[in-house]
């Protein structure tokens, strides 16, 4: 199996640690601790840097609204002193439809915002006191009053292609979610455009794609009905911005009719309209050699670290720890 990581997306469940515990022994390099309107992600992952040995622990995602850039670096670097530097920083825009609705917040210059946020982030986390003049952000004065700093590598969750660029240029990985194995290499061109910017190389940029995985030996079936049903939330529920994304990169129709699906019969209707085609080139499910074989894919199409997605609002608890320790 080639999957590197692992995320369960949105509010951590009670037996997150566990879960993580499952990760680690099965040698995963990185645990994405997802935030969405819920539960808070820091005391979460702060509970399993504590509980962890190996593991990096990466917030996935820090939406670049809700937070300011030097409370972020704060945090990444108060959890990598907890855990001798364990701990990655993932950033993204999150969707309107959160950041207005839930966080009231205004959804304005997410490009703009992206760059300034992760400028500030690393100039703090170097250790200097920080002049930065930008457009949304003035700051002056400042440096993190600790002992020591880390370096804590800098992801963004970035679909649109000047997002895509802007990542190759500053960024030291890359997050794309619901991106279809057949699709890596058309939206690698647009991160690789950023590195040649930036004077990088893609090899400087970790590609870590968030994969939706769900496996079982005894009830494959069953196993692509969760990954179908959190493509039909994602694309039916979230608003337009995964919906466009999944369009631009072949899906066109399926979108459309997913997000009609929704509107005529929400989750239910959703799910109608995911194609078994959709199902096979965004996600990685069924038994452990279908699995096996779509992370593959997704590695020969250009990915470095998939990052192993797993529905647990649809899967059962021992699906979610079968699919775990299918991982190693």
């Amino acid at each position: 199996m080639r999957a590197n990581g692992l995320t369960l997306g949105g509010d951590a469940p009670e037996d997150i640690v566990e879960y993580v515990e499952l990760a680690e022994n099965a040698g995963l390099e990185t645990y994405w601790q997802g935030e969405s309107w819920g539960r808070s992600s820091v005391p979460t992952m702060t509970r399993l840097l504590e509980r962890t040995a190996s593991i990096d622990v990466c917030s996935g995602i820090f939406n670049v609204y809700t937070r300011s850039p030097a409370l972020v670096a704060m945090t990444a670097n108060t959890l990598a002193d907890l855990s001798d530097g364990r701990f990655r920083v993932g950033l993204g825009m999150s969707g309107p439809a959160v950041i207005e609705n839930f966080h009231g917040a205004e959804f304005d210059e997410p490009l703009r915002r992206t760059r300034e946020y992760v400028e500030i982030v690393r100039a703090y986390l170097s250790g200097d006191r920080v002049e930065y003049d930008g457009e949304l952000f003035d700051l002056s004065g400042f440096a993190l009053d600790v002992e020591r700093t880390y370096d804590c590598p800098i992801y963004v969750a970035a679909m649109g292609e000047v997002n895509r660029q802007l990542t190759g240029e500053f960024a030291d990985g890359w997050i794309p979610l619901l991106l279809p194995n057949t699709a890596v290499g058309d939206a690698l061109e647009a991160v690789e455009r950023g590195t040649d910017r930036g004077d990088r190389s893609l090899a400087d940029v970790d590609i870590a794609p968030w994969v939706p995985t769900c496996i079982s030996e005894t009830d494959p079936e069953a196993a692509e009905g969760a990954v179908r049903s959190m493509i039909a939330f994602y694309v039916g529920a979230m608003g337009d911005y995964y919906a466009q994304m999944v369009a631009n990169f072949g899906f066109e129709e399926e979108a459309e009719a997913i997000q009609d699906g929704w509107k005529a019969d929400t989750q239910a209707g959703a799910e109608d309209a995911v194609t078994d085609e959709m199902v096979s080139a965004i996600g990685a499910c069924g038994t452990p050699e279908q699995a096996a074989e779509s992370f593959e894919r997704f590695v020969d199409a250009g990915a470095d670290s998939p990052v192993a997605y797993l529905p647990s609002r649809w899967a059962s608890d021992d699906v979610v720890r079968e699919t775990i320790t299918q991982l190693q």
